[in-house]
């Protein structure tokens, strides 16, 4: 059972569910046959409760992951090989009833422990920890257009705005490669709410499924018409024409023309419109498996995280750099969950005077990443692509709790865990 503290209000419940779907991975990526799962967020006296990054899931997966070495060390076996026996394979129902496609549980596991070198001695103190995690792309609808005009410019309209993870280069990206045009050449411009009758929004890592199969599809349909009109003004066989930069191009003879003289003649621009709604989440989820790697002095009870490594069951990657940007911020944002972000609230009140008081994650906190990605090529988005920017999030707080209890022996159950938690797990004062 998994109970959110939700806040005062109602204003803050996610819709249309109501609860946060991330209390459906309390039971983690396993094969379990008899599971009884309950979400329940619950009203309280004090401050709302909001939610970003994988609704709920840090706070279940941190449950989930830290019994399942709980589970390990009671039977006396390495939490590594417990994980082995029990995670799910091809065609086996994970505990809400999902049967995936493509499942890389196992695969994505081992990446991660022959990158982190989980098996090799260690030094005093010094501890490893594993944790896993998976994650579907959610659904959604979204609607996009793309104009060719006659002076020659290329603008893709969207109804996502840029959240500051990379959609309108992603958007770009996209459009380039149906329409041959360089990516820096073309525009973004994001509709208002009048322009489109809904769309789902940023959110659930959807945006690059959604919005981006809409503005494929748009610029598949931009490129179609493009290539007829040149077919029909030059009077070119159609199969042997394409789109190179700002001409059109005859591939059998090399004759070209710039396809903005065409539309001039024409006397109008290409406008054309994708949409995409597709409510269910991807059958596809992706997996992630993390090792942290701690020295915890046991005089004190301060934690240092040396390194930590993730590992990704991924589609095709369309943006490297953006890619490893949401990796790299999610995993720095589940740091600060599992060791310094600590919202003091008393009597219903915040009793931090200010932010400087609620620490994040600085440069001096990052320790090395090791990030290792499994593509493939299956995914529900273009290109098959998959989403990224919640999954690394979920796994972290347990991978470093669980390398605590392997460097010292002490559990800890709370978070942040801060020194003086490791100390009192330990039994000292």
């Amino acid at each position: 059972r998994v109970l959110f503290n939700s806040g005062a209000y109602g204003g803050f419940k996610p819709a249309p569910g109501v609860n946060l779907g991330g209390a459906s991975k309390a039971a983690g990526p396993y094969k379990i046959p008899h599971v009884k799962l309950e979400g329940v967020q619950v009203y309280t006296n004090t401050v709302p409760g909001g939610f970003m990054r994988a609704p709920g899931e840090p706070q279940a997966v941190f449950a989930a992951e830290s019994q399942m070495d709980l589970v390990a060390r009671r039977l006396g076996m390495d939490p590594l090989e417990l994980r082995r026996m029990n995670l799910i394979h091809e065609g086996d129902v994970n505990p809400i009833g999902t049967v995936y496609t493509n499942v890389k549980a196992i695969e994505t596991l081992e990446a991660a422990v022959a990158a982190s070198d989980y098996g090799t001695p260690k030094a005093p103190n010094v501890g490893r920890g594993i944790a896993m995690g998976e994650r579907p792309v959610a659904g959604g609808e979204s609607h996009a257009s793309v104009t060719m005009s006659q002076d020659g410019s290329v603008t893709v309209h969207t109804s996502i705005f840029e959240p500051g993870t990379g959609t309108n280069t992603l958007l770009r990206q996209i459009v380039s490669e149906e329409l041959g045009i360089p990516a820096e050449d073309i525009q973004v411009e994001v509709w208002d709410t009048d322009a489109v009758p809904f769309d789902t929004g940023v959110g659930g890592s959807r945006v690059t499924r959604v919005a981006g199969l809409a503005a494929h599809r748009a610029a598949t349909e931009a490129s179609k018409e493009m290539l007829s009109i040149a077919a029909d003004l030059l009077g070119w066989p159609e199969e042997q024409v394409e789109i190179r930069g700002t001409d059109v191009l005859r591939r059998d003879t090399g004759e070209s023309r710039p396809w903005a003289d065409l539309l001039s003649q024409l006397g109008r621009a290409v406008i054309t419109r994708g949409h995409l709604e597709d409510p269910e989440r991807s059958p596809t989820s992706s997996f992630t498996a993390q090792v942290a790697e701690v020295s915890v002095d046991p005089e004190t009870g301060q934690v240092t995280l040396l390194r930590f490594t993730t590992a990704h069951d991924v589609g095709k990657v369309l943006n490297p750099v953006d890619h490893q940007g949401q990796i790299d911020g999610a995993v720095i944002q589940g740091i600060g969950y599992a060791l310094t972000e600590d919202l003091n609230v008393e009597e219903g009140r915040v009793t931090g005077p200010n932010f400087g008081e609620y620490k994040i994650p600085g440069i001096r906190d990052i320790p090395e990443l090791r990030t290792v990605l499994l593509e493939t090529e299956i995914g529900p988005g273009p290109y098959n692509s998959r989403g990224i920017g919640e999954n690394p999030c979920g796994p972290v707080a347990p991978a470093i709790a669980n390398a605590v209890e392997d460097a010292v022996g002490a559990r800890v159950k709370d978070l942040p865990i801060y020194a003086e938690r490791v100390l009192k797990a330990l039994g000292g004062d």
